[in-house]
């Protein structure tokens, strides 16, 4: 008998050990279902492969990172743009978090989602770089950050006379043998003197590596992708008053200030249509052979133009209204007195462009109107704008009302009849398409 209950026992703990191996996950012998964890759970704590799981996929923040940035002087930095970017524990490249670019506030302070990881700053500013990698983490109090700025080439412009030139325009291009696809290694092209003549240009700079940029390749020097910069630098000066001036130049230099030189004689010169009438906006174009970063614009007033600030060599001319070419001249130079004829008549038919909505009819006023004959025109209380003298052809304009974004419209002036041209309107309705 105690045979029999010692066969059945065993047999009894042979099949709960059957039961149990059955029960247990096919990944590995023996494991228990306690054992076992999510793809999920183990990427939202890093333990997962290299960090990435089903959460990686997700660029929505959580939890909130509270910074301040200060200047070198521990002064609030009022503007720019932060950008906040993750970092998860083991995970192979950093991400941009959704809704992290936020505008620095009044007093230097921002706000923004944090993440499961570390938050790395990117910084947007025109004149400004963090000074040391901007590292946060989530949900703790507010950090301080440092900007410097970025390092500047200084310069003054000066007179004939050496004294100081406030509001000098300044450009730096490149040599005329320079790549056609570089940059200018400033942060901006162009610039003016201030009241003193003193004028400066910011350096571009690469930002400090911080751990998410480290992660994702973005530190690495000498990248295929970088733009080349100006072998060649030339800085060019002008101001109203002074003819263009321009010396080679060099990033080592101390000090890059440059005299302006009086202007050659003036160009001047009338300007008439076929039948000796003036053109009642017309304006006179002259660019530079030497130079063709150099123009110079000049209004014709009644029949008349003239041209105060110009250099050496010789310059071509263009006659414009409304933007069709009216006559042109090449080889101005100095001391030049012209006599143009435009080659259409300067008198024509009046022109009325009327503004309404396409839902109701209504007329749209306050709306800006610009292209052909008009510049910057604004739509009275009935929707229209009017201007007189308008030549036939194929206008362009470009409206823009007030909460309905842009729009462009192209319009025909038909050649004239016979009879007395001023008196005639040509009116054109413009439908426009509110948002």
């Amino acid at each position: 008998m105690r045979l029999k209950f010692g066969l059945l026992g065993l047999l009894a703990i042979l099949l709960l050990a059957w039961w149990w191996t059955q029960a247990a996950p096919s990944g590995k012998a023996g494991a228990g279902r306690r054992g076992r964890r999510s793809p999920a759970a183990a990427a939202a704590d890093g333990s997962g492969s290299l960090g990435v799981g089903s959460r990686d996929l997700d660029r929505s923040g959580e939890g909130k990172v509270r910074g301040r940035i200060v200047d070198l002087d521990g002064m609030p930095v009022t503007e720019g743009r932060v950008i906040l970017h993750c970092l998860r524990p083991l995970a192979e490249q950093s991400f941009p978090i959704d809704g992290g670019a936020i505008e620095v506030g009044a007093e230097g302070e921002f706000v923004g989602p944090g993440c499961r990881g570390l938050v790395c700053a990117e910084f947007r500013h025109t004149s400004l770089l963090p000074r040391e990698p901007w590292v946060f983490e989530t949900n703790l109090a507010e950090q301080t950050v440092t900007a410097r700025p970025l390092e500047r080439i200084t310069g003054t412009v000066l007179d004939p006379g050496g004294q100081p030139v406030a509001g000098a325009t300044l450009m730096v291009r490149r040599g005329r043998d320079d790549d056609p696809m570089a940059l200018p290694p400033f942060t901006t092209r162009n610039t003016a003197s201030d009241a003193d003549g003193v004028f400066n240009f910011a350096r571009v700079e690469r930002p400090p590596c911080d751990p998410c940029g480290e992660a994702s390749g973005r530190c690495e020097p000498g990248d295929a992708l970088e733009v080349p910069t100006y072998n060649a630098l030339v800085l060019v000066a002008r101001a109203p008053g002074y003819r263009s001036v321009e010396r080679p130049v060099e990033l080592g230099e101390g000090d890059w200030s440059i005299t302006l030189l009086p202007p050659l004689a003036p160009v001047t010169g009338t300007l008439l249509d076929p039948e000796g009438q003036a053109y009642p906006r017309a304006r006179v174009l002259a660019r530079s052979r030497l130079r063709s970063y150099e123009v110079h614009q000049a209004l014709v007033e009644g029949d008349t133009f003239r041209f105060t600030a110009i250099g050496e060599g010789g310059y071509d001319l263009r006659a414009l209204q409304d933007g069709a070419v009216l006559a042109t001249a090449t080889e101005v130079e100095a001391g030049a007195q012209l006599e143009l004829v435009g080659t259409r008549p300067a008198s024509g038919p009046a022109l009325v462009v009327e503004l309404r909505r396409d839902d109701d009819g209504a007329a749209v006023s306050g709306a800006q109107v610009d292209g052909g004959p008009f510049s910057g025109a604004r739509t009275d209380a009935e929707g229209a704008v009017r201007a007189e003298d308008v030549a036939p052809g194929s206008y362009a304009l470009v409206i823009r009302a007030p909460g309905a974004g842009t729009q462009r419209r192209e319009i025909e002036v038909p050649e004239a009849g016979s009879g007395a041209e001023g008196a005639i309107v040509r009116r054109f309705d413009i439908v426009y398409k509110a948002p």
